[in-house]
């Protein structure tokens, strides 16, 4: 099933908010071209809108060998609270945590 290929799933900080959104999260097996995709206007529409707006995108987060089901499930429950852009505490977390690959 599609939804069980392990890829990584991103999370996207938007330098200004466009409308109600401030993030969008993804999901590649190749981030950085992916990445690359959104910015130049070739990625998602809700990116494809914020880069027409002169909103700069900064790739927040990654979360390794994770499956399009996890990015659902960020989608359902809010990315705000998983962005350590917008939550300095949690940046420190995650800079203190043990790297686990």
């Amino acid at each position: 099933m599609a939804q069980d290929v392990e890829g990584t799933v991103y999370l996207i900080h938007f330098s200004r908010p466009f409308s109600h959104a401030v993030h969008y999260a993804g999901w590649a097996v190749d981030v950085q071209a992916r990445l690359a995709d959104h910015r130049s206007g070739r990625g998602a529409n809700l990116t494809r809108h914020v880069v027409a707006a002169g909103i700069s995108l900064e790739l927040a987060r990654i979360w390794p060998a994770r499956t399009r089901r996890f990015e659902r499930s960020i989608k359902g429950r809010g990315m705000k609270p998983l962005c350590p852009i917008c939550n300095p505490a949690l940046a420190e977390r995650l800079e203190k945590a043990p790297c686990t690959t």
